[in-house]
This record gives structure tokens, sequence and C-alpha cells, in this order.
């Protein structure tokens, strides 16, 4: 996870568009993706900083044929106790 600390923060100070705030049902739905085999969309866990977790989507127009990247996050204390504990605890540095 290390590695994904440095394309976090280069997506923040390319003028890409600022991480999203998503509700706790649209993160946990956007999660259940990963690690799930898709050909036009990938979801990377990204880790957690300042009480926020944090999540890529990258998804490719089908007509454009151009990937796009989206960072999401949801305020851990927004989550049930239940999946915020489940979350792996991995930091992202700055």
């Amino acid at each position: 996870m290390k590695f994904l600390a440095p394309i976090f923060i280069a997506i923040l100070l390319c003028g890409c568009t600022a991480p999203e705030h998503v509700s706790p049902a649209e993160f946990k739905k956007q999660y259940e993706y990963i690690g799930q085999a898709q050909t036009m969309r990938e979801v990377v866990y990204l880790g957690q900083r300042n009480g926020k977790a944090f999540a890529r989507i990258k998804s490719m127009s089908p007509i454009r044929k151009k990937w796009s990247e989206q960072i999401i996050y949801v305020e851990l204390k927004e989550l049930d106790p239940v999946f915020r504990e489940a979350l792996p605890n991995t930091k992202v540095n700055q």
C-alpha cells in the first residue's frame, strides 16, 4: 500500500478533481468491487487519513476509450462499526 500514497498525492497535485465525499452506503457499495475482476472499472482502497477512508475508482468510457479517475472518501465515524472495523487500517501518507 505504500506505493499508493505517491499516486494519491500526485492525483491531488496534478489538478485533478478533489476527493469527493460520498455517503456510507455508496462507499460500502464501491468497496465491494475491490478485488473483483472487471473490464472497464477498477476500485482500489487507498487507506485512512484524518478520520476518513479513501478509495480510487478508475473507469473507461466505452465511447472515448479513455480512463478517468475519481477519489472518494467517507468519514470513518459515519460508517457502521462492523464495516469500519473490517476496513484495513492502512494509513495514507503525505
